[in-house]
Formats: C-alpha cells, structure tokens, sequence
C-alpha cells in the first residue's frame, strides 16, 4: 500500500475524532462537553506556594462526574493559598486554564 495513502487515512481519522471536554479527565466518561467552570470542597492535604499548587481531597464533583479522589492543582494566583492550611476543609472553583483545571478561588469552610 502507498505510504502516502496510509499518511492521509491516518490524517483523517484524526482530524475525525472528537476533542476532549476542556475540563475533562483522564479515565472518566465525558459524554457531555464539560463546563468551563466547576465548584467542590474539600480537604487540603497540601500546600506548595513556592510552585503555587494545592492537593485537595475532594468529594465527588457531579458537573465533572468525577468521583471523589485527591488531586493536585495549579492555581491562579499563589496568594489564593494565603491562609489555608493543610487540613482545612475548603470550597473551591476550578476553571478550565488552556485545556486544564486550575484552581480560581478557594474558601475555608
């Protein structure tokens, strides 16, 4: 078969395929595009300010349908981490930052 013919179905059937929700995540069924923005609580289980990111052990998020799980996130601004702590018990906003989540407001609850 022509190399050039296997090149363009190849081409194609990418170009094709669906692009992945903006908030999507990997392993978990996205049959609805996400939304741009999703709330969650939580708790801390770490903070680094100096890379400016959170790990959060968070509830399920039903707008994501993700399950409840700990993840780490970058957020917005280092200066949303001003006074939080690990182990608080927060609320936050994930946005969707060029195709990932990033953390836009945190609370402590």
């Amino acid at each position: 078969m022509n190399l050039h013919l296997v090149v363009a179905a190849l081409a194609a059937a990418l170009a094709a395929a669906p692009a992945a929700p903006a908030l999507a995540h990997a392993g978990h069924d996205q049959a609805e595009a996400a939304p741009q923005s999703a709330e969650g609580q939580g708790v801390v289980r770490a903070v680094n300010a100096q890379q400016g990111t959170i790990t959060i052990q968070h509830e399920a998020i039903a707008a994501l349908r993700w399950p409840a799980m700990t993840m780490t996130f970058p957020v917005q601004s280092a200066s949303l981490l001003n006074g939080i702590a690990e182990g608080a018990h927060v609320r936050f906003v994930l946005v969707n930052h060029e195709g990932h989540r990033m953390v836009s407001g945190i609370q402590a609850l």
